[in-house]
């Protein structure tokens, strides 16, 4: 077996299990959902804890891992929701307090906003998920965001290899093309359009005046992740290479950490909750 094949096989086995442990958790109590999402949160905690405390960075770790499970709690488990925010919040009060009495704190404003930044950038979007699939009760809507999100990804990396000439942003990530961004635009909302006349996944983005409305309805939904998606991509393509590290993590063969499979769904899915509310549920 050659090493390219073994790579290649490697890297199609983790992304198959990783794809399944995600599109399994939809279709089972919110609670195990919680439970994969947990996990995966603190894998991407602990890949952030370990590059920014490379450079001299002293994040609050203990402090900050109890406020990243309140959070996500909150958004899964609805009758605990507003205590655990609560709770979360009083947390982030005293991680100040706590900085004055470290002797030793060289920055501790930098180390304050390193142990705030995990909060909004991981917990935040895992709760938002929660929220949409407990409190809201529309699980496959956050199904349907990362299947856009798979979509563009493979779209654009299988587009940018084959036709991409044109630099998207190459001071920040140089294989990133346009040419790859256009074309995965264009099938990512193809795929969108497809899904608009799936029975399980129009029950929350349904426009019920018409084909067309609902059709258009998705194919905005789609350009959120699109947008949103592609700029989380190059923020953490940034993060990593302001701290000089290729990948985040290893957990993944072939794919990085947890920070590189989940970059687009931070960013995408706050955008998507706010586009949801605005719009989804109120044209019942």
């Amino acid at each position: 077996m050659s090493p390219q094949f073994k790579s290649l096989l490697t890297r199609t086995i983790s992304g198959i299990v990783f794809v399944a442990l995600v599109v399994g958790s939809f279709f089972l109590p919110s609670y195990c959902q919680f439970l994969l999402f947990t996990v995966f949160a603190a894998i991407a905690l602990s890949e952030y804890v370990r590059i920014t405390e490379s450079t001299g960075v002293k994040v609050q770790k203990i402090m900050c891992a109890m406020i990243v499970v309140l959070v996500i709690e909150g958004g899964y488990l609805i009758d605990t929701l507003e205590i655990s925010w609560l709770i979360a919040v009083l947390f982030m009060m005293v991680v100040p307090v706590i900085e004055l009495f470290k002797k030793d704190a060289v920055l501790p404003f930098t180390n304050i906003a390193h142990t705030f930044l995990p909060i909004f950038w991981i917990a935040v979007p895992f709760a938002l998920a929660g929220v949409t699939f407990s409190v809201l009760d529309h699980p496959e809507l956050v199904l349907a965001l990362f299947l856009l999100i798979w979509a563009s990804d493979t779209f654009a990396y299988c587009a940018g290899s084959l036709f991409g000439k044109h630099k998207l942003f190459e001071r920040i990530s140089p294989k990133k093309t346009w040419e790859g961004t256009v074309i995965s635009a264009i099938l990512t909302c193809g795929v969108a359009v497809g899904l608009s006349f799936a029975p399980y996944f129009n029950k929350g983005l349904v426009n019920p005046t018409s084909t067309l409305g609902n059709v258009l309805v998705w194919i905005g939904f789609a350009l959120i992740v699109i947008v949103a998606g592609t700029f989380g991509d190059l923020i953490e393509s940034m993060f990593k290479r302001s701290y000089g590290v290729k990948d985040s993590g290893n957990i993944m063969p072939g794919h990085g950490g947890m920070l590189d499979r989940f970059d687009s769904f931070f960013l995408a899915m706050p955008f998507c909750f706010i586009y949801w509310l605005l719009l989804t549920f109120t044209v019942y």
